[in-house]
């Protein structure tokens, strides 16, 4: 057995456990309470592997300002960006877990049967590799393949697995028909693919969702509305047990969604998401995020050209008020730099002046 950290162990453990309750409900043979603590569980399995995987590479889970640890987007961008443990596309396939861990955790999404088995597959694959990378074990020296995820009939096509799931919801939206309730909570569990593939992962706004609804009433195209989802694929190989299933971005799409400010041109889609929902930090919320002065903040905000980069902030006018907000890549950034050595009086000796 590999020779592991201290604090890793426990981690390691745990999160097999979690990745092992995940499967067993997803095989269970009654529905009670699966679709949605399926993906809970896988998601707790990878949080907690990831963090291993961290500390197992010297590096600390705990950012400085703050009691708490890293949460699940600082250990995806920890993981890919500084440590090479996993691509972009694993990262977009944990992302895509996420948005629905997140709707099964606190709202109502339908996650259908064929959803659920690509999330379940999809994250025995990617957490398999993962243990590999990171611990030089693989699933199969800690548990049988017999508790693999099965199914009687697995899905081998990502887009026309969506592509159904859309003709339903629009079963359920045809006019004279009262399951726009239902409509949206299946419409929640394909958004948290599409909003999870962004380069920028989001979770499902319901903002976005109402919106989605309303332009499929209008007539629009799903994929103009979703067009995230036409650049999904499923890689899918090997039969029976074991299965590897990977979801990865194909690149081609027949449309692009356009950035904020950008022409709306050709095959340019303009996508009309409440931008507080990206930029969701004001600046007095960041200094408490890093236990600064507001004043100090600022000094950051300057000194790193935060402002600069359209992805970290963005004066948002509503009538005569203009709001100055920032994203969590802002406050990932700062806090990236006062890691990095970055000396916050140093830089609060030098802005000083412009607070004063």
């Amino acid at each position: 057995m590999p020779k592991f950290r201290r604090d890793v162990q426990p981690l390691l453990e745990r999160s097999i456990d979690s990745l092992t309750l995940g499967i067993e409900l997803f095989n269970r043979p009654t529905d009670t309470a699966r679709a949605h603590a399926v993906p809970m569980l896988l998601h707790h399995a990878f949080e907690l592997v990831l963090k291993a995987a961290i500390l197992q590479r010297g590096r600390r889970i705990h950012d400085k300002t703050s009691r708490y640890t890293f949460g699940f987007d600082k250990c995806l961008a920890v993981a890919e960006e500084e440590l090479r443990l996993i691509t972009k596309d694993e990262r977009a396939t944990l992302s895509i877990l996420d948005a629905h861990r997140d709707t099964a955790a606190h709202f109502y999404a339908e996650i259908s049967e064929d959803v659920l088995y690509v999330l379940a597959q999809s994250s025995v694959t990617l957490f398999d590799r993962l243990l590999t990378t990171a611990f030089k074990e693989s699933l199969a020296d800690r548990m049988a393949t017999r508790v693999l995820p099965i199914s009687a009939r697995p899905p081998r096509d990502l887009n026309l697995l969506l592509a159904a799931e859309l003709t339903e919801v629009d079963d359920l939206l045809k006019k004279g028909k009262r399951q726009g309730a239902q409509a949206a909570a299946k419409l929640r569990s394909i958004l948290a693919f599409a909003t999870a593939a962004r380069d920028e992962a989001q979770r499902v706004a319901e903002s976005e969702l109402h919106a989605a609804i309303g332009k499929r009433r209008r007539g629009a195209a799903w994929d103009v509305i979703l067009p995230e989802v036409a650049q999904l694929k499923l890689s899918t190989e090997g039969a029976g047990i074991p299965v590897t299933m990977k979801i990865s971005k194909q690149g081609a799409i027949p449309v692009r969604i356009a950035q904020p400010g950008e022409a709306v041109e050709g095959v340019v889609v303009k996508q009309e998401v409440n931008p507080f929902d990206k930029y969701n930090l004001g600046r007095d919320e960041l200094a408490s995020k890093l236990n600064l002065s507001g004043p100090r903040t600022s000094a950051l905000i300057i000194d790193l050209k935060i402002c600069d980069d359209p992805e970290c902030y963005r004066e948002i006018k509503i009538k005569s008020q203009v709001w100055k907000r920032y994203s969590p890549k802002a406050l990932d950034r700062i806090r990236s730099a006062i890691a990095g050595g970055v000396s916050v009086d140093e830089v609060w000796r030098r802005h000083r002046s412009k607070f004063t």
